[in-house]
C-alpha cells in the first residue's frame, strides 16, 4: 500500500505594517513649538501659584524695604510647608491681626489703597521669653544680634504695652514680629505676639522702586489732598 501523504500548511508570514511616511516640516515645527512652551507655561503656572507681589507704602521697614518698593513674596504654603515655622530673621507679610486694626481706628483711606497685608520681621519664636530693656531686645535671657536692628540698636527705649513692663511668653502658635524701623513701626510691641496662621508669605526680593512719581504714589498723594 502507498502511504498517504499529508504536508504540512507553512504558516503565512505576517504582514509587515505599511512603513509611516516621514513627518512633514511644519509637523516638525509645531511638536518643537509644544515641546519649547509646554514647560514654559507650567513655569508661569508654577510662579503664578507659588509666588505673589506687594507694594510697600510706608517707612516702617527701613532701611531693608523703602515706600514704593515693589517686592516677591514667596506664598506661605510654599515657604513654610506642612505650617513648618519662619526662621528668626525672617521678613514676612501677614494677615494684621484684630487687636493691630482696632488700634489703628477708622480709616480715611479708600479700601483700594488700604493694605490687604502687613510686613514685619520675625525676632521671637514660638514658646520663647521676649523682654525688651535697655534699648535691646532679649530671648530666653541673651541678647538679640544687634545685626537684627539694622542699624537701629538703641530704638527701643520706649514703653510697650508687650514684652516691655515683665516678660513675655510665646505660646506654641505664636511669633514676636517688629519692623526694621522701630521708631515708625506698628507692630507686636503693641498689638501683641502673631499667630502663625495669620502668614501668607515671605518676602524674597525686591523688584523694583517705583519713585513718587509712581502710580501708587500718586494715588495716595491725591487721596490725601497733597
Amino acid at each position: 500500500m502507498t502511504p498517504t501523504v499529508v504536508r504540512l500548511s507553512e504558516p503565512e508570514p505576517p504582514e509587515k505594517p505599511a512603513a509611516e511616511g516621514p513627518v512633514s516640516q511644519p509637523e516638525q515645527r509645531r511638536l518643537l513649538r509644544l515641546r519649547i512652551l509646554l514647560p514654559f507655561l507650567f513655569l508661569l503656572a508654577f510662579l503664578a501659584w507659588g509666588f505673589t507681589t506687594n507694594y510697600i507704602p510706608s517707612h516702617s521697614m527701613e532701611p531693608t524695604l523703602r515706600p514704593g518698593d515693589h517686592i516677591l513674596v514667596m506664598r506661605e504654603w510654599l515657604a513654610y510647608p506642612r505650617g513648618r515655622i519662619p526662621a528668626r530673621g525672617d521678613i514676612v507679610t501677614f494677615l494684621p491681626p484684630d487687636e493691630a486694626l482696632a488700634q489703628e481706628g477708622p480709616s480715611q483711606e479708600p479700601q483700594s489703597l488700604r493694605p490687604e497685608v502687613w510686613i514685619k520681621r520675625v525676632i521671637g519664636l514660638p514658646g520663647e521669653v521676649i523682654w525688651i530693656v535697655g534699648g535691646r531686645v532679649f530671648i530666653n535671657g541673651s541678647p538679640v544680634p544687634k545685626s537684627f536692628y539694622q542699624g537701629r540698636p538703641n530704638l527701643y527705649q520706649e514703653r510697650y504695652p508687650y514684652a516691655s513692663d515683665m516678660p513675655l511668653t510665646l505660646g506654641n502658635d505664636e511669633l514676636f514680629v517688629i519692623g526694621d524701623n522701630p521708631e515708625d513701626s506698628d507692630d507686636s510691641r503693641t498689638w501683641g505676639p502673631l499667630k502663625r496662621d495669620r502668614i501668607v508669605g515671605k518676602f524674597v526680593a525686591v523688584l523694583f522702586n517705583e519713585s513718587r512719581f509712581g502710580l501708587n504714589s500718586r494715588r495716595e498723594q491725591r487721596a490725601g489732598g497733597t
